[in-house]
């Protein structure tokens, strides 16, 4: 494509944003997680397990797969979706010598009890930040915490380009920045109209019409096998720096209005926030919410699905196929997963709902 390259903009961008010492520029989160364990891995010796949330996005399992490594699960406390630190040292005897935490829907984690946690026996912490744009700890924004930190720039990440990831380190960890190339002409063009198309279906009106379009995966969670990663496309880059003015305004708006639903809907019986720190401002990319039987819990499944409420995800990663393969340790069961699998909902919380909808989606939730 013509004009200047702007990767290296990007470069330094995240350099200033997220107090990284290298990048590197991947075509997706998921791929830069697997390259963060294969770079983990490597410095350790042996058989290396990774130990992963048993509730998390599936294409940690994907990343973790590809990485090709043992795999220990810990569970999740369906309160506050922080790490069971119980579940989470039970992980670490097991062998686990590398931690994925997976802060879900920019609600952050317990992170100074996990790095502990993980210290004790000298384990690797990955801070998956694919979710946490607009969210911090401690004044220190999601993406920034860890020695090793990943971010996703996909669809309905916050701060999006279409697609793209990014591996951050810090310290002495591993990280060679590099920008990538050869990415193709028909490939930078599928990522301006893939954009496109995520932004003209985000109106709650419209949601509807993606179901016609299965290459968008709009309200899908499915596993993937993993690729071999790929460098960012240029189209990518440029849409994140052209971006992110934006992005943080939107992302204050996220905010505002799911205090505005959490004002609303704390009367409802049987409807339940999650718990962030209290040391922690989360960014809320959705708003996560246990009701009891999940959607079908709700007053009004219909509209609130109509308005863009939603699942979570269908299954714990240790119902897949290529997970189960994988396990070790002799932990089988993750009962706080199995709770959110069946009673977790999220709510939007994007700028492009009205007040009408607002008011509509907190009807629908419960009366």
């Amino acid at each position: 494509m013509p004009g200047r390259d702007p990767r290296p903009a990007l470069h330094e961008l995240l350099v200033r944003e997220f107090a990284a010492e290298r990048v590197r520029l991947l075509a997706s989160g998921t791929q830069a997680l697997q390259v963060a364990l294969v770079e983990a891995a490597r410095d350790l010796r042996g058989d290396v397990i990774a130990a992963l949330p048993a509730f998390t996005c599936f294409d940690v399992a994907t990343a973790a797969v590809g990485a090709g490594l043992g795999i220990a699960l810990y569970d999740v406390d369906p309160r506050t979706l922080s790490p069971d630190l119980d579940s989470l040292t039970a992980a670490l005897t097991a062998g686990a010598r590398i931690v994925v935490v997976t802060p879900l829907y920019g609600v952050p984690v317990q992170w100074r009890a996990v790095m502990e946690c993980a210290a004790a026996v000298g384990a690797v912490v990955i801070e998956d930040a694919a979710q946490g744009f607009g969210a911090s700890w401690r004044g220190r924004p999601l993406g920034s915490l860890g020695a090793v930190s990943v971010l996703s720039f996909g669809r309905g990440k916050g701060w999006t380009g279409g697609r793209g990831g990014a591996l951050l380190a810090r310290g002495g960890s591993n990280g060679n920045s590099t920008n990538g190339n050869g990415v193709g002409l028909w490939r930078e063009a599928g990522v301006l109209a893939l954009a496109a198309a995520q932004w003209a279906f985000a109106r709650p009106a419209a949601y509807g019409i993606p179901a016609a379009l299965p290459w968008l995966g709009l309200g899908e969670t499915r596993y993937r096998e993993p690729v071999a990663p790929r460098p960012l496309p240029r189209a990518s880059a440029g849409l994140l720096v052209r971006g992110l003015p934006a992005a943080q305004r939107e992302a204050a708006e996220r905010r505002q209005r799911a205090g505005r639903l959490l004002e609303a809907i704390m009367l409802y019986a049987g409807v339940h926030p999650i718990e962030p720190p209290a040391d922690s401002t989360p960014g809320y990319l959705r708003l996560p919410l246990r009701v009891p039987g999940g959607l079908t819990g709700l007053a009004d499944p219909e509209v609130a699905t109509r308005l863009g409420a939603a699942r979570s995800y269908p299954s714990s990663l240790g119902d897949l196929g290529p997970i189960r393969a994988r396990l070790v340790g002799p932990a089988r069961r993750w009962p706080g997963a199995q709770d959110l699998v069946r009673d977790l909902i999220t709510l939007p919380t994007h700028s492009l709902l009205s007040a009408q909808d607002l008011e509509a989606l907190v009807r629908a939730v419960g009366a």
